[in-house]
């Protein structure tokens, strides 16, 4: 049943007691499964608040049609525990901090309508024909994609420097394939990633349809797993493409569900496979290059490729370093070769961010797992919802997350590390915790959010 009360004064002093006492329970619980490493004698503290989700609901609408956004937050700091978001929420899939702190947001999934947002603090533009976007590893170049191509522009406001035509073909192997891909406007491709190189000239683009490389002459297919086309009726479909482009432009990093792990290397104008890695889980779904992973003499440091893969519970995530490859190199992730690194064993990885020493991993539990690339786990920081995109800002200061339950939330660890430490541990776990109202065992504090619903510009919270 439904809690009523008289004045949004008298829900909030439930709201905060009632809350920070959950949070400060469970957050003490988690430190012993995570600092002690015991497990706890008591059972995991539950929330109490969820009766008071249809009233905060109500609250967040409208706290913001009186444009009283800084009060809402202060009657009732943010918590997804409590509320229930199904059949309200729009899912997220990007979000990126700009230079100037705007944030730029795409809502929908491939397979579904997508639009867009600038948002600067309280206010927002929705863009007109693009439906999503990619950048380059150091946002010095920005992708957009409209339905009938691609641009190319230097920083988010800058001058197009190059405008990409959709994929015509698959190139001579399949040329005998008539499937329509010709005649498909771009937002009919499924696009999961679209990377700008970092030369600004090129983009890389994994889709349902396939994965590309644009460029002004054209497009070139890349190709993850061969097909035994028998009529020119054929239809192409990718499960989980995927695409990443090293930072130097040196190697591209590709795959999809019935793929393996592949890293192409250009040569003589073609891409080559130099390297084939067996997932350690049942189907590749992504891949980043971390060059902030530098070299210090440790057994497989330095720059890396993760490569994730899912099945549920054994999803696993596994991390190449670039200095290991060889001529023709393969390893198995599943045997436990030594030129790889296993960064997680049982995660479902759907976004990543790179770290000096690893990944912060944002998976479909709703959690941001932050991983050594020795697998070693440093914290964690729940978001609630798939982390569909994770981005943190140049001066490291700032983090920005996209969530499958409609969220975009801003962290800072400015100021607020546990000493000089990003994490808690059994040395600084006396220190305050930044936020009374997050289950994490970081330093990140959740400064903002922005709530999607279906069919409505974005609220803040």
């Amino acid at each position: 049943m439904s809690a009523t009360f008289k004045t949004p004064q008298e829900a909030s002093a439930r709201w905060i007691s009632e809350g920070k006492t959950y949070k400060d329970n469970l957050n003490n619980w988690l430190d012993i499964i995570y600092i002690d490493k015991k497990q706890p004698e008591t059972e995991c503290p539950e929330e109490t608040r969820k009766d008071m989700a249809p009233y905060v609901l109500e609250q967040i609408i409208a706290f913001n049609e009186q444009g009283k956004q800084e009060e809402l937050r202060k009657l009732f700091p943010p918590d997804n525990d409590p509320m229930n978001w199904e059949g309200i929420a729009a899912c997220v899939s990007q979000v990126t901090i700009l230079p100037d702190n705007r944030l730029v947001v795409t809502v929908g999934e491939w397979h579904q309508e997508q639009y867009m947002y600038v948002i600067n603090g309280n206010d927002y533009v929705m863009l007109d024909d693009i439906f999503m976007f990619g950048k380059s590893a150091d946002k010095k170049y920005f992708a957009k994609a409209y339905p009938d191509k691609i641009t190319i522009t230097e920083g988010w406001d800058g001058p197009v420097i190059k405008t990409l035509a959709p994929p015509k073909s698959y190139g001579e192997k399949y040329a005998a394939v008539k499937d329509g891909l010709a005649d498909l406007s771009l937002a009919d491709f499924g696009i999961h990633h679209l990377v700008v190189f970092p030369s600004g000239q090129r983009v890389a683009m994994a889709s349902a349809k396939g994965i590309f490389i644009l460029d002004e002459s054209g497009s070139t297919f890349i190709e993850t797993e061969e097909k035994e086309v028998e009529d020119e009726g054929y239809t192409f479909r990718h499960d989980y493409p995927h695409i990443d482009v090293s930072p130097d432009e040196k190697y591209i990093a590709a795959g999809s569900q019935s793929s393996s792990h592949l890293l192409f290397e250009e040569k003589n104008g073609a891409w080559e496979i130099v390297a084939t890695v067996e997932s350690r889980s049942s189907y590749p779904n992504l891949a980043k290059f971390n060059y902030k992973v530098k070299e210090a003499g440790e057994e497989n440091d330095g720059p890396q490729v993760l490569l994730s893969s899912c099945h549920f519970q054994g999803s696993a995530s596994l991390s190449l370093p670039i200095k290991n490859l060889t001529p023709d190199f393969s390893a198995s992730g599943y045997d436990g070769d030594d030129t790889l690194n296993y960064v997680d064993t049982r995660k479902w990885v759907f976004s990543a961010a790179n770290y000096g020493w690893g990944y912060g991993l944002g998976c479909n539990d709703g959690y941001i797992w932050f991983k050594g690339i020795y697998g070693w786990q440093y914290g964690y920081l729940h978001v609630g919802g798939t982390v569909m995109d994770i981005d943190i800002s140049e001066d490291r200061k700032t983090m920005a997350v996209a969530s499958y339950s409609g969220q975009v939330i801003i962290y800072s660890c400015d100021g607020l590390l546990f000493g000089d430490s990003l994490f808690r541990n059994d040395t600084n776990r006396d220190s305050k915790r930044p936020d009374d109202f997050s289950i994490t065992n970081t330093a990140y504090k959740d400064m903002k959010r922005y709530l999607f619903f279906r069919g409505e510009h974005p609220k803040v919270w």
